[in-house]
Formats: structure tokens, C-alpha cells, sequence
């Protein structure tokens, strides 16, 4: 598969055990070009939605479960130029939904347990761990609520890191 100056792909991914998809993410710096998904010698419809990239593009393709290989082209002019060519396997899309799985366990116990021991702090400092019960839904609302934030900034720095 030949690289093109044009066009950069940032982030390509076959996933979906049951619901296989295909999402292609990247920068296109040349204008009014269009693209076309092959799945096993058929061209089939995808998605565009918008990109987080000023100049880029989003492919979103839903696929069948017995295909075996997707292509992706862009047309410029009367050219077609192949830009990915991928091949579908179940054990790639587990691996695929494993591999997010245990990044976003990760992600939560790197989280977890930094905010619990200041949370324990706060307690020992405030009431020196004898809360009342009446006190204990509001520190475990705002504990989620904190757990929550952080567990969404830290996805998004990690996401940030991989790209």
C-alpha cells in the first residue's frame, strides 16, 4: 500500500465483536475528494460524521460478520487510491475489545485509588473517620461525582497520549 503526501490517517480500528465496524480518523489536505469502502469486492455505505481534525475526516462503516477484507479508497479526479486495506478476523476485534477493557480498568484504579485515600484524609481530618450516618450519602455522592471527573480527564489524557 502506497503512503500519499496528501493524507494521513491518525487513527484506523476494525472492531465490534457482534456489530462489526470499521472507523477510519485522519487529515485531508486536499479538497473535494470523495471515498469509497469495499468490503469483499462490494462497495458499501459509511458514515461521515464531523472530525475532531480541522482538515480532517471521519469514516464510520458498518460490516458484515462474515467478510474478510475492507478496503478504503479516495477518488481523486478519475484516480482511486487505496488508502487502507485490512483484513477481519473475530480474534482481532476480541483482542481489540479486551485491550479496551483493560485500559479502562486501568484507567479507573489509577483514578480509585489516589481520590480514596483523600477522601480517608478528609475524613480523618473532619471527623476523624466517626461520620454520621446522616453524613454519608453526601461524602458518597461527592465522591463519585469527583471519581467521575477525574476518570474522564484521565481517559481523555490517555486518548490524547495514544494519538
Amino acid at each position: 500500500m502506497q503512503i500519499y503526501d496528501f493524507i494521513d490517517i491518525k487513527h484506523q480500528v476494525i472492531a465490534g465483536i457482534k456489530n462489526p465496524y470499521l472507523n477510519i480518523e485522519g487529515i485531508c489536505t486536499k479538497k473535494d475528494v470523495d471515498f469509497v469502502v469495499v468490503e469483499d469486492g462490494e462497495e458499501i455505505e459509511f458514515e461521515r460524521p464531523k472530525s475532531k481534525y480541522e482538515d480532517g475526516f471521519y469514516i464510520k462503516a458498518k460490516l458484515r460478520m462474515d467478510s474478510k477484507y475492507i478496503k478504503v479508497y479516495v477518488l481523486d479526479g478519475s484516480k482511486r487510491l487505496l488508502i487502507f486495506s485490512g483484513k477481519m478476523s473475530i480474534f482481532n476485534r476480541i483482542e481489540h475489545k479486551v485491550e479496551l477493557l483493560v485500559t479502562s480498568i486501568y484507567i479507573f484504579l489509577k483514578v480509585f485509588f489516589p481520590s480514596f485515600g483523600e477522601g480517608i484524609k478528609y475524613l480523618w481530618k473532619k471527623h476523624k473517620l466517626l461520620t454520621p450516618f446522616s453524613l454519608w450519602p453526601k461524602y458518597i455522592k461527592k465522591f463519585n461525582k469527583v471519581l467521575k471527573e477525574r476518570y474522564n480527564v484521565a481517559l481523555k489524557e490517555h486518548e490524547e497520549l495514544s494519538d
